[in-house]
């Protein structure tokens, strides 16, 4: 009984199949051969909507800015109309005495010169100057002395060193050939330091001595370029103090 029943019901749906349009019953891999169909309308939201979801979106997103109120402006103060010239202290403040070191400092002397010895055969010698000075010859290019040189100049350091208020002035000038300026300059030192040296030794204190290395004399000076003039000058007088205890 069943038989004839799905007979039919299949022959009904292959006739149907038949029926279907070639279009419609067409498989194809190409996606541009397939019917374009229209997207659908969106339905537009209202004006007033979207303002009210991105301020809820806003206030869920940032936090509570609390308001700070506005910066008042500072008075300025006038400047007052007379102004008053400090007092001035009747004596200066006391010196600063540093403490001594917490630790024992061990003292040296100064170190000597070296010994200046005689040479044989330096040409050099000795002249007085006007008041008490004297002046020593060298040769040319050279700060030896000779014997007779050497033991004027002890000599006449061992007379300094009796007359402390005076300090002696070493004033010395070479020469040499060309236009060099600093190689002069150089031997004048080197004679400044000899004598100097010889006075320390004959019992003169260093800080009498002033040893100036001037190198080639001036254009008009007519004295012998190769010399050194031993200059004595008198130290000046303290200043005496005055009423509130500082010197003049």
């Amino acid at each position: 009984m069943n038989r004839p029943i799905l007979s039919s019901l299949s022959l009904a749906a292959f006739l149907a199949c038949l029926s279907l349009p070639a279009a419609q019953a067409q498989v194809t891999s190409n996606l541009d051969d397939l019917p374009q169909g229209k997207p659908a309308p969106t339905a537009k939201k209202p004006a007033a909507a979207l303002q009210t979801a991105h301020t809820s979106a806003a206030h869920s997103n940032t936090k509570p800015v609390s308001q700070k109120p506005a910066p008042t402006a500072t008075p300025v103060k006038s400047a007052p109309a007379h102004e008053t010239v400090p007092g001035v202290p009747p004596a200066p403040p006391p010196p600063v005495v540093l403490p001594p070191p917490f630790v024992p400092v061990q003292l040296h002397p100064p170190a000597p010169p070296a010994d200046v010895t005689a040479v044989a055969d330096a040409a050099s010698h000795t002249e007085s100057l006007p008041d008490g000075g004297l002046r020593v010859l060298f040769a040319s290019g050279s700060d030896a002395l000779n014997a007779d040189s050497l033991k004027t100049l002890q000599t006449y350091g061992t007379e300094l060193s009796h007359h402390p208020e005076e300090r002696v002035v070493l004033i010395a000038h070479a020469t040499l050939p060309g236009d060099d300026v600093s190689m002069p300059r150089r031997i004048a030192l080197a004679r400044a330091l000899t004598v100097r040296s010889i006075f320390i030794h004959a019992g003169v204190a260093t800080t009498r001595l002033y040893p100036r290395a001037l190198g080639r004399p001036d254009a008009g000076d007519s004295a012998p370029a190769d010399r050194l003039d031993i200059v004595i000058e008198t130290n000046p007088a303290a200043p005496s103090p005055s009423a509130n205890g500082l010197p003049k």
